[in-house]
């Protein structure tokens, strides 16, 4: 179900991020010291006293940024989340008094019908709550002093939100069917990509490199399915990743990988396939994730190039992953999103395929005709039968007599047999092997 929506906004710099992880209860944004770290919508849910509320941060607000500058961008997100809210926090910083910047936004917040509640942060103390008083002249009554920082007046804050909303009991949010996540190296298109698939401009784009920081988790209802998607920060090597917060954004990106269900890895299509893009590729089939490798900027690609042969180019220099479908797209002119969104239904379908252990089992013998066990070091290896265990990723057990002798190559000889056979498309297998 829809949750009430409290949009957080402030200039830059006030604490938003922070209060905004104190409410939803973990690290979901990324904080620092330098102003402008948040860029993009980000969400998350609370409960107060068993009611949910979703949480939605915001871009440090810049009243007269400057037209086609990342501030804009940010500016024009922050606008948007107010549109959708059904309660605004206005989040100021106390110790730092009153600011003209701050002033041009509550002007702006007067102007439309949304409730609204002033939050003056960073006061730590009864002794700093004489800091309050400057900014009554806002002409906010529902104001509350907080430290985010510390809890200090978060509960207060909570009870002024639902004296103000109306929220009955136990209204939890439905949980999404596939948490889909967007990974690629900077300026690929990752974030283009999420506002095509969503049919609206959802995250910032702009082309300074980097300009996706926190992890944006957007929920989708695609006929009977719920999506989650997942836009993350830029993902380059190590040695090219420079300073703290390009560091946290890509150890953040990492983890929401192995979170998802399905990943799909974005490269520019003009560029090709690079080694990164590889270590990608891999990283998702290491943690048994779906995964789609999307050729994004299809319309820069010379005339006549057939997407085949760009596969098969593709694949003889990564012949682990030639399991992997290959999509091409052009994410700024919204071409190929509706098949990429059935390529995405099945590959999530596969990911979760359940097969009869009747049908396993003739197609696994089969393999063992064509091609038994090699023996290892004169002694003899036999594998038994095989079962399915488990799903997202599709698990086999294989009963051998002596599992450790089990070459990875034969391994690598029964899952070409089981995807000849069976539908793994976009689907890493893995293999549980046990002494019988």
């Amino acid at each position: 179900m829809e949750l009430p929506k409290i949009a957080i906004v402030g200039v830059p710099n006030v604490g938003k991020s922070t209060l905004f992880n104190r409410l939803i209860g973990r690290k979901q944004a990324i904080v620092d010291d330098i102003p402008g770290v948040t860029r993009d919508r980000q969400y998350g849910v609370t409960d107060w006293e068993g009611r949910y509320l979703t949480v939605v941060d915001t871009g440090g607000f810049v009243p007269e940024a400057a037209q086609n500058s990342l501030e804009k961008n940010v500016k024009e997100q922050a606008l948007l989340a107010l549109e959708e809210a059904d309660l605004v926090c206005f989040v100021v910083n106390g110790r730092q008094g009153l600011t003209p910047a701050e002033e041009s936004l509550a002007r702006i917040l007067r102007k439309q019908t949304k409730p609204v509640i002033l939050a003056v942060n960073k006061i730590d103390s009864v002794d700093q709550e004489r800091l309050v008083a400057e900014f009554y002249k806002l002409g906010f009554p529902d104001t509350v002093a907080v430290s985010a920082e510390t809890s200090r007046g978060i509960s207060d804050l909570l009870d002024k939100v639902l004296q103000i909303l109306p929220i009955p009991a136990g209204n939890e949010e439905t949980k999404s069917d596939l948490k889909l996540a967007i990974l690629g190296r900077p300026n690929v298109g990752k974030s283009t990509l999420l506002n095509a698939l969503l049919g609206e401009e959802r995250a910032v784009v702009h082309h300074e490199a980097g300009t996706t920081r926190d992890p944006l988790n957007i929920r989708l209802q695609r006929g009977a399915r719920l999506l989650e998607i997942v836009d993350t920060a830029g993902i380059r090597r190590k040695a090219q990743t420079e300073g703290k917060l390009e560091k946290v954004s890509v150890m953040k990106a990492l983890k929401t990988a192995e979170k998802s269900n399905l990943i799909l890895c974005v490269v520019d299509a003009k560029e090709g396939v690079t080694a990164q893009d590889a270590k990608v590729l891999g990283y998702a089939e290491e943690r048994g994730r779906g995964v789609i490798l999307v050729l994004n900027k299809w319309d820069l690609v010379p005339a006549g190039t057939k997407i085949k042969d760009y596969k098969k180019a593709v694949f003889q220099k990564y012949k682990r992953l030639d399991y992997v479908p290959v999509i091409a797209v052009s994410a700024k002119h919204r071409r190929g999103m509706k098949p990429l969104f059935d390529l995405i239904d099945k590959v999530a379908d596969n990911f979760q395929r359940r097969v009869g252990t009747g049908a396993l089992n003739r197609v696994f013998q089969k393999a063992l005709d064509r091609q038994p066990v090699p023996t290892q070091s004169g002694q003899n290896v036999q594998i038994y039968y095989a079962t399915q265990s488990g799903y997202s990723p599709p698990t086999f057990v294989l009963f051998c007599n002596r599992p450790k002798l089990v070459k990875e190559s034969y391994l690598r000889y029964l899952e070409r047999v089981f995807r000849e056979n069976f539908d793994f498309e976009g689907a890493p297998i893995r293999w549980l092997l046990r002494k019988k």
